[in-house]
């Protein structure tokens, strides 16, 4: 297994860039394993190592979801006509900011965890800053998937079964991918007081892609009608 030394504020530098490189409008169903390939990626000397047994057969695997997910992805999309697609990449889109916020989230809580643990004094000071963290991304989480649910839910050009295939599927992918490298948070009390300090910076990120799920779809009407 690939092993990276991580501290969590480069992880969400990292995912920021990825997804601020890509479109937030409509991009095919790759795009999840693209942006954790990105931010995921070794560097250029790990890469130029022999990979193990274990981990061909994990790069094999995450091929594999990734086809399993461009399969769904075509068989319904090939059928639809051009204001069906608009919805549906919408759709697909806004469900996989919503499911790299909830991988990031998941990551924050996991180091704010691992600081605690070695830094017993610092306890009060990280867990006050992540409740309000948690809080504040959590309410635009549930916001978002409000809206997902409400989208999918107004559309009869693919069956909700199969949505939340797609959907299982985005998440998969990208947890497949993910797994590949094995994460191990920097937790020296620089570390940890760093992470602090830049915990309303990725607050702000977190929420600012939530909130866009929000706005796409009356966002791309509009540009469409003009």
């Amino acid at each position: 297994m690939r092993t990276r030394l991580l501290n969590i504020v480069y992880f969400v530098a990292a995912f920021t860039v990825a997804f601020s490189s890509s479109s937030l409008s409509l991009y095919d169903g790759t795009s999840t394993l693209q942006l954790m390939q990105h931010v995921y990626a070794q560097d250029k000397q790990t890469a130029k190592e022999e990979k193990s047994e274990a981990e061909n057969k994990a790069d094999v695997l995450a091929r594999a979801q990734a086809d399993a997910l461009k399969g769904q992805m075509r068989s319904v999309m090939q059928s639809l006509d051009q204001g069906e697609l608009t919805h549906f990449n919408i759709i697909q889109t806004n469900y996989t900011i919503y499911s790299l916020v909830k991988a990031v989230r998941d990551d924050v809580n996991w180091a704010v965890d691992a600081c605690v643990e070695n830094n017993p004094d610092m306890k009060t000071q990280l867990q006050a800053r992540w409740d309000k963290w948690d809080k504040s991304v959590s309410e635009n989480m549930k916001e978002a998937m409000s809206n997902i649910n409400a989208m999918s839910m107004a559309q009869d050009y693919v069956s909700q079964d199969k949505l939340k295939r797609i959907f299982s599927l985005i998440d998969k992918t990208r947890a497949v991918n993910s797994s590949r490298f094995e994460k191990i948070p920097v937790t020296t009390p620089e570390a940890c007081e760093f992470m602090i300090s830049k915990m309303s910076e990725t607050e702000d990120n977190m929420n600012m892609m939530l909130v866009s799920t929000l706005n796409s779809y009356p966002s791309v009407m509009k540009r469409m009608q003009e």
